[in-house]
């Protein structure tokens, strides 16, 4: 009960009473809401007529989001754990080719570290993304964020960003 009264929350406009309220006459999903329509609201003790067009709006745009299957945003996630991992191997390559005199010293080396600490995150993570989709979405989104500004970064920098970026990964498996 508590999960669908904080499911229904998520509209603005609709607090813990009036979604209790929702449930109690059986409307506990945004597809209700949209079913119950303009005339099932306005029964509903409590809520604003000139809330409805809105509420209403806001539990078709949630209902839609809830179709979306979970499969497609399971590839959707296994694609972007790719391209990831496809980045970090660009990166490697190119801290290879403009630090090749570095590369062979204790910076170079934390960096490979860092490098293949990334890559086995990143398999880490396509593992549990089945079971993590919401988080794993917050923490890819995070580490591309991170990843995206080490292009033209120097070496000490390369290597803190990808382990900042693996530290957001390791939320999602952890």
């Amino acid at each position: 009960m508590k999960g669908k009264i904080s499911e229904l929350t998520k509209l603005k406009g609709v607090g813990k009473v009036l979604a209790g309220r929702l449930t109690e006459v059986g409307i506990d999903t945004f597809e209700k809401v949209v079913a119950a329509g303009e005339e099932g609201l306005k029964r509903i003790r409590g809520l604003n007529p000139r809330m409805i067009p809105s509420i209403l709006a806001q539990a078709n745009d949630l209902a839609g989001e809830a179709a979306k299957s979970r499969e497609t945003k399971i590839e959707e996630l296994k694609k972007r754990a790719a391209a990831l991992k496809e980045q970090v191997q660009g990166i490697a390559i190119g801290v290879r080719d403009r630090f090749k005199e570095e590369v062979a010293g204790k910076n170079g080396r934390k960096v490979e570290k860092e490098i293949l600490k990334a890559v086995t995150s990143l398999e880490k993570v396509e593992a549990k993304l089945a079971k993590r989709v919401k988080r794993a979405g917050k923490g890819l989104a995070k580490a591309e964020k991170r990843l995206a500004v080490l292009g033209d970064a120097g070496l000490k920098v390369v290597g803190k960003g990808l382990k900042k970026a693996r530290k957001s990964l390791k939320r999602i498996y952890a």
